[in-house]
């Protein structure tokens, strides 16, 4: 792309172009010429259908917003604010929820070159039928690029060692605990004048609007009041207590056009009420958090002021000398009042007294089970275990034991960490990885390594019943055919099915050929040396292996050169 200057001189000579271009139509339109007034409107009429079929007919977003909006962005329509949510987000029941899918998420966030690791790889982009290469070297020049995109995200873009931004940990820590609580994500993406990506920012999610802009029904005034770039106008705006932010030093508004701040929701919905916002999880829970806090607010305040006593005294004699009995409020006060005074007994003489216990009993049964559906409640909609929180309760222990306890959390990581690490991914290839080159993508890595043992455990069982050949999961596992002459299989199975081939069928004594180098015989008769057509006593000639018995006995091969000499008759 050429310079700022280009791309502005480009600018200028399009608005020319649309002015004479407006010109043109204004003059056909008002000369005597009935041929070119014709002509005008026709293409007038020609140009405001195609507008109309471009333009969607349904109502995406809230139909009575415009009459109560005055900002220029979209309301949202959450059941409460952003800022409820923030303090929401913040209560020890979530915040531990969060914190522990923020915490997993970061185990991933390492470069690895091995994919049963946790971490992320950058990878080329396949094509969809592309077969999958095991073992494959990546190119010089593909690692030089890799390397690059690499130290641009864990370093936070094009930055000096002592600046102040978010490296990789950071930034995803902070955008993932927005996306937990508000479902947005967002971060501010810097560019240079060649419109070249050099850093990425985090920008608090609660504070990001969407812009009327994103409208149909209000492209006319977005187009007279904003500045269209590249064909794009913009799309988001920073809000603080209810006005659009501007910028200190321009004094302009807080804007981003579609490529210059990172927007991304989990939860989206086609919902007009919504006005384009995502549904946090917190907003489907407010109602659960909110008891679990009164429950916490009630054990708390038992212990803080004691509002619910453990009993009362009764005085039994109605005409009691009140001068006895506020020297026994008195004596009460000062000898058991306040924790270091626990459990002292006072005694007092010449008043009747009776003690009337509140409280049989010091376990709340129903508080306690309340309390453990409350959890479970938020950790069901959050998709996460309670046992990753740190909470065992008794009951799933008796029912699923520590071996059903290791499959519960193996699901709930399936169930809701692989979703978060498949949208981080999706989030940081489109926004980062592929602005830097398109032609390559970001992966996690290490996330089905549970399944991993599973597909093998199948293989097995395949390749034991005989349903697959070997070769062919071979290739599959590999990327490559099997070859017996370099590759070493351990299989038992395997083993014993290569030792039939070569001790029970023809082919065996061809392999054993190649291993000594001599052509395979097979086993003769012995006694074929002794066939009457070799016998030398028939008259036949001795064989080989009767020669080289001759040869090594001096006395048998004397006399079978006595009777070659004297009694062989040709």
């Amino acid at each position: 792309m050429g310079n700022y200057q280009d791309v502005k001189r480009v600018d200028e000579d399009i608005a020319k172009l649309t002015i004479e271009k407006s010109l043109l139509l204004e003059k056909q339109l008002q000369s005597n010429d009935v041929d070119s007034i014709y002509k005008a409107q026709s293409y007038l009429q020609e140009l405001d259908k195609n507008k109309k079929k471009k333009d969607i007919r349904s109502f995406l977003f809230d139909p009575f917003d415009a009459y109560y909006t005055t900002g220029g962005y979209k309301q949202q329509r959450k059941r409460v604010s952003f800022d409820v949510l923030k303090k929401v987000g913040d209560t020890p029941i979530v915040g531990s929820i969060i914190n522990t899918r923020v915490f997993q998420i970061q185990n991933f966030l390492r470069f690895t070159d091995n994919d049963k690791e946790e971490g992320y790889i950058i990878r080329k982009k396949r094509s969809l039928f592309e077969p999958k290469k095991k073992g494959e070297e990546i190119k010089k020049e593909d690692q030089q690029k890799i390397e690059y995109i690499v130290n641009f995200l864990e370093n936070g873009g094009l930055r000096g060692k002592w600046d102040i931004n978010d490296d990789l940990h950071d930034f995803v820590r902070k955008t993932m605990r927005d996306s937990l609580s508000y479902d947005q994500l967002c971060a501010e993406c810097e560019r240079n004048r060649r419109f070249e990506l050099i850093g990425f920012t985090a920008v608090d999610g609660s504070t990001i609007r969407i812009l009327e802009t994103v409208d149909p029904r209000f492209k006319v005034q977005s187009e007279q009041k904003y500045k269209t770039v590249f064909g794009q106008l913009p799309r988001y705006a920073q809000v603080y207590q209810s006005n659009v932010m501007k910028n200190e030093f321009t004094k302009e508004e807080i804007i981003y056009y579609p490529w210059e701040l990172m927007y991304a929701q989990r939860n989206k919905t086609s919902q007009i009420d919504k006005n384009g916002y995502g549904t946090s999880e917190i907003e489907v829970l407010l109602d659960i958090i909110t008891w679990s806090l009164w429950g916490m607010q009630y054990n708390g305040n038992f212990f803080k002021q004691g509002s619910n006593p453990k009993g009362f005294i009764n005085l039994k004699d109605g005409g009691a000398n009140m001068d006895i009995v506020n020297d026994f409020r008195q004596t009460w006060r000062q000898m058991i009042a306040g924790v270091s005074n626990s459990h002292k007994i006072p005694v007092f003489s010449g008043i009747d007294l009776e003690w009337i216990d509140l409280q049989s009993n010091n376990k709340d049964m129903e508080f306690q089970q309340w309390m453990e559906f409350l959890i479970v409640m938020l950790c069901s909609v959050y998709t996460i275990d309670p046992s990753e929180l740190g909470y065992q309760f008794q009951k799933v222990a008796q029912i699923f034991g520590q071996q059903g306890q290791k499959e519960r959390v193996q699901h709930s990581k399936k169930k809701g960490l692989k979703p978060l690490l498949i949208f981080l991914e999706k989030v940081l290839t489109k926004w980062i990885v592929s602005e830097i080159d398109n032609d390559y993508e970001l992966k996690f890595t290490g996330i089905d390594n549970e399944d991993e043992a599973e597909v093998v455990d199948i293989t097995k069982k395949k390749l034991d019943a005989g349903i697959v050949s070997f070769e062919s999961e071979f290739e599959k596992e590999m990327g490559r055919p099997y070859n017996p002459k370099t590759d070493t299989i351990l299989n038992s199975t395997f083993q014993q099915a290569q030792q039939m081939k070569m001790y029970g069928g023809e082919g065996s004594n061809g392999a054993v050929d190649e291993m000594t180098g001599e052509p395979e015989t097979g086993q003769q008769n012995p006694f074929e040396e002794y066939s009457p057509d070799q016998n030398p006593i028939g008259g036949g000639k001795p064989g080989p292996q009767m020669m080289k018995s001759l040869q090594s006995d001096p006395i048998l091969s004397q006399a079978m050169k006595y009777i070659d000499e004297n009694l062989n008759v040709d």
